[in-house]
């Protein structure tokens, strides 16, 4: 007996230190959706320390949205005709292209390939107010054009960025709070940007939920729309009446990989197995 209970003492120990939370959280209804915060970088930089319980929720899932489409082509005429609608002339962008997709687009693409249903929460007429005054409309034309064929031939890249490396260890490190997050926020017109784009998405994701119990959904949002002191994503989506819980990751690797700080289970996360398509682990 006394061996038994030694036993569970040590597997409890191990599971408590090599737990920490996700940047998954699933919303509690049958079959479950989840949400996934996403990192807007290359995703060979993140994609391969994704934890097994993220890529099974994007395996089951039927439904897979991201903040915007890329691979839709309608999506991509729209956002053109409301661009060449409130053309301006400014200096053409000189960003390079890099090799690779980020994280976005490749679960999008990846959603594709596997015949899922692929979506947008966000309309091509918000990004062309948030981008018309990049290029003008004939530059915007030529990369429209161009980022239909890279869509297709499955090349499709983004601007070189900045990804400074602790930003990223402390991605895949699940080091992301409220705090840490209020810290990035440089101007109020960022921040109220955000709050907007909180509560457009969380009022689109609601809409799919309820117009489908059967579907299950998975939602790649910017990680930064899960944390703040503001009422962020998730806080808005409760605000709906949804039960949503952060999902706890087994990542002993990764965190001797990145030398991340072991870390007790956060408050709020759960240890579930994920069920397989078709079926619900309660």
């Amino acid at each position: 007996m006394l061996n038994k209970i030694l036993q569970l003492v040590f597997f409890i120990t191990i599971s408590y230190t090599t737990c920490s939370c996700s940047h998954l959280w699933r919303i509690e209804r049958s079959p479950p959706s989840y949400i996934f915060g996403t990192m807007h970088v290359s995703h060979e930089r993140v994609w391969p320390y994704i934890s097994k319980e993220i890529r099974q929720a994007f395996s089951s899932s039927t439904h897979v949205y991201a903040e915007f489409n890329p691979t839709d082509d309608t999506y991509w005429d729209d956002f053109l005709r409301c661009i060449v609608n409130r053309t301006r002339r400014v200096e053409r962008s000189t960003n390079a292209a890099t090799p690779g997709k980020i994280v976005d687009v490749h679960l999008m693409m990846e959603a594709r390939r596997s015949n899922k249903t692929t979506g947008s929460l966000e309309t091509p007429e918000y990004f062309c107010e948030k981008l018309f005054m990049v290029a003008n409309s004939t530059t915007w034309t030529l990369a429209v054009d161009t980022i239909k064929s890279r869509v297709k031939n499955g090349t499709f890249g983004e601007p070189k960025m900045y990804e400074p490396e602790e930003f990223l260890k402390a991605y895949i490190c699940s080091e992301f709070d409220d705090e840490y997050m209020e810290n990035l926020w440089n101007t109020s017109t960022e921040f109220d940007g955000i709050v907007m784009r909180d509560e457009n998405m969380s009022r689109r994701i609601h809409s799919l939920l309820k117009k489908s119990k059967k579907n299950r959904y998975f939602f790649a949002v910017g990680a930064g729309h899960m944390f703040g002191k503001r009422e962020h994503l998730i806080v808005r989506l409760k605000k709906y009446g949804y039960k949503i819980t952060r999902i706890c990751a087994y990542e002993k690797l990764i965190l001797k990989k990145f030398g991340c700080k072991k870390r007790k289970i956060m408050e709020g996360c759960i240890k579930k197995r994920l069920a397989p398509k078709g079926k619900d682990v309660n």
